[in-house]
């Protein structure tokens, strides 16, 4: 399947067993790259910044792969984003039990969409963009979540602003759903994460237990409102974010390449209001998260969601870069 307007393509290939969908701007040779059947995951994104090329993404190789940082690399976070801790929680008076896939610290972490198959409802091309959107419908596949909901995914990729990420939950149960909703892209700017700089608009940072949960305290937090450089700065922190322009953003600089990553999320009611940073172990990337409630948030309701019968929810991110 191949789909043209001058300025972009949409190309579907086959790649080790598995569909990849390839949108391309064509007068740029900007592009990005997903996979249906891993969580609509996007395998790779090459964004321009200026004369020369920049591979932003850390690239799925294997989807198969078991390493932990491999299944999320890039994953969609639904219907839960962060962590549940110990798999617990209430609603509507009623206590549920979801798998523990985090259990060395004994919490689940991720949601349960990050490996499934979309399908793909949706492309277009326009002069000024071109869209891919997937779908995945949720019937109450995974024991401690009894809610059916449909997920779909909109990659946008423009002439003039980078990827636009949006997200859009629908609820088809007869009964409300919790939701925290989140994204777990890592980044990479062909440097080790030590040598990049880092500018946060945040607000707070949220203080978490020896399990990487929330104790209830947080603290304002100005380190990083100028860009800082990394060094040896181990990350898996959670903030509150700096939203009073309806958008709050992250930056990740490498001076080296003259070159400036930027992470933007839409912020307001039930929108993107808190992110995650990590850092991996093996420091070649740097996971920047946005999130719409903070860590454990169906246990302690700090941003949940809860959406009636038929509710929608809608938000979205971006990822541009400049000089």
């Amino acid at each position: 399947m191949v789909t043209e307007i001058p300025n972009f393509t949409i190309k579907e290939e086959t790649e080790s067993g598995a569909s990849v969908i390839t949108v391309r701007n064509t007068a740029t040779g900007e592009f990005f790259s997903v996979i249906p059947e891993s969580g609509a995951r996007l395998q790779e994104l090459l964004l321009s910044g200026g004369k020369e090329k920049f591979s932003v993404l850390k690239k799925i190789k294997n989807i198969h792969s078991q390493v932990p940082d491999d299944i999320y690399t890039n994953a969609k976070l639904s219907p839960f984003a962060g962590r549940i801790k110990a798999g617990r929680y209430d609603h509507n008076n009623v206590s549920y039990n979801v798998p523990l896939t985090f259990p060395e610290e004994g919490n689940a972490c991720h949601g349960f969409v990050f490996d499934k198959k979309f399908e793909v409802v949706k492309t277009v091309i326009t002069p000024d963009h071109a869209l891919c959107s997937l779908k995945y419908e949720y019937n109450k596949n995974v024991a401690g979540y009894p809610f059916n909901y449909a997920l779909e995914l909109s990659y946008i990729l423009t002439s003039t602003d980078g990827l636009i990420c949006k997200t859009k939950v629908i609820n088809r149960s007869l009964s409300t759903m919790p939701l925290s909703d989140g994204w777990h892209h890592y980044f990479m700017l062909g440097d080790e994460v030590d040598r990049l700089k880092l500018k946060l608009e945040v607000s707070d940072i949220v203080e978490v237990d020896a399990k990487n949960i929330p104790t209830g305290k947080r603290t304002p937090f100005r380190d990083y409102t100028s860009p800082v450089e990394i060094g040896e700065k181990r990350f898996n922190t959670c903030f509150l974010v700096d939203g009073k322009k309806g958008k709050a953003v992250t930056q990740l600089i490498s001076e080296d390449r003259g070159v400036t990553l930027s992470v933007w999320q839409e912020t307001g009611m039930n929108k993107f209001n808190y992110l995650v940073v990590y850092t991996p172990p093996d420091r070649k990337s740097i996971a920047i998260e946005p999130m719409t409630s903070n860590v454990d948030s169906f246990n302690n309701g700090k941003g949940l969601i809860v959406l009636p019968p038929n509710g929608e929810f809608a938000a979205k991110c971006g990822i541009q870069i400049g000089r």
